[in-house]
């Protein structure tokens, strides 16, 4: 029996951490380091502009003003300029976006704004009326649908907004006017 507890207590010895001598230290040494970038900025350029057009009594319609410029009437609204065709001042919305040269970044902008609206006769609020299909074109990715950009070598990326702007059938004169925020960090 006494040679069972002898190797007990040899097995629990080896099981245990070694102890430092009384006095014994040690060091380690790591590092810290960090890269400091240019900041990213995006600045507004131009605002998303659907121009001046009328919106029939009996018919709800829409405009579509694409992120290349191009204007589609649908329904019951139409241009109201002489000739019926594109009206000055319809564009999309442009964002300059500058930080380090050759860095990618991530875009985030909404799918869906609110105008409101300042009645024309009289003054007073106007029904807010809905913004989307939000379509996004960044000069860095011609031709593609990303939401990821890339900065040239001067730090720089161009970006254009269009959108859809729906009108219900007897929407009042009014001027509306919405808040179309975009975001952009670096990937």
């Amino acid at each position: 029996m006494q040679r069972a507890t002898i190797l007990a207590v040899g097995a629990s010895m080896l099981a245990s951490p070694a102890l430092a001598a009384t006095g014994q230290s040690a060091a380690a040494q790591g590092h810290a380091q960090a890269v400091i970038v240019e900041p990213i900025v995006a600045v507004s350029l131009n605002d998303l502009d659907f121009g001046s057009l009328t919106a029939s009594r009996t018919a709800s319609g829409s405009v579509t003003v694409g992120s290349d410029g191009s204007t589609i009437y649908a329904g019951g609204a139409a241009p109201a300029c002489a000739g019926g065709g594109t009206c000055a001042g319809i564009a999309p919305a442009r964002f300059l976006v500058s930080g380090e040269a050759e860095r990618s970044y991530t875009l985030s902008a909404p799918s869906t704004i609110t105008a409101t609206g300042t009645l024309i006769s009289g003054g007073g609020s106007a029904p807010d009326l809905v913004i989307d299909a939000l379509s996004v074109h960044l000069a860095s990715h011609a031709g593609t649908t990303t939401n990821i950009g890339q900065l040239d070598t001067n730090g720089e990326d161009r970006i254009s907004v269009g959108g859809r702007l729906t009108v219900p059938a007897g929407t009042a004169p009014a001027h509306y006017r919405a808040t179309l925020t975009i975001m952009v960090t670096y990937s």
